[in-house]
């Protein structure tokens, strides 16, 4: 059975691809300013992967609605996806279920500067991390 990092690495390994230029976005995006609990994330994520990097460097967006959204030569639909070519992460609006795993998820993405989904970091140094609570300081 694979636990929760594994399905996310799979929902989203086709939404974080590399490319040149920012992906256009989808109809609606929106910037927004995250929320104070986003920073917190951030660092969680840093610390489980040992590495650092600047979160006002990210820009934000969102979907508007629920649903699943399709991105450009992507065979499944996303959730949330980080793009190298200008650093943001772009999440859909109401994230099913626990939002901070999705957010976490893409923050790593961030901080490693890379659109794949290695074991090492997503299942073994951070995989309990981004399946952990949403409140940082809870344990998991």
């Amino acid at each position: 059975m694979m636990g929760r990092s594994a399905v996310w690495a799979l929902l989203v390994s086709m939404a974080c691809q590399s490319a040149v230029a920012p992906r256009p976005l989808p109809p609606g995006s929106r910037e927004f300013i995250p929320e104070a609990i986003y920073r917190r994330w951030w660092q969680q994520m840093e610390q489980c992967a040992g590495r650092t990097a600047p979160f006002d460097a990210v820009r934000w967006f969102l979907i508007p609605g629920d649903v699943p959204f399709r991105i450009a030569g992507h065979d499944r639909p996303a959730l949330g996806y980080w793009d190298p070519a200008d650093n943001r992460i772009v999440l859909l609006e109401f994230l099913p279920d626990r939002r901070a795993s999705y957010i976490r998820h893409e923050a790593l993405h961030a901080i490693l500067r890379r659109v794949d989904h290695p074991d090492a970091y997503f299942v073994q140094k951070c995989g309990a991390t981004i399946d952990g609570p949403e409140d940082p300081d809870q344990e998991s």
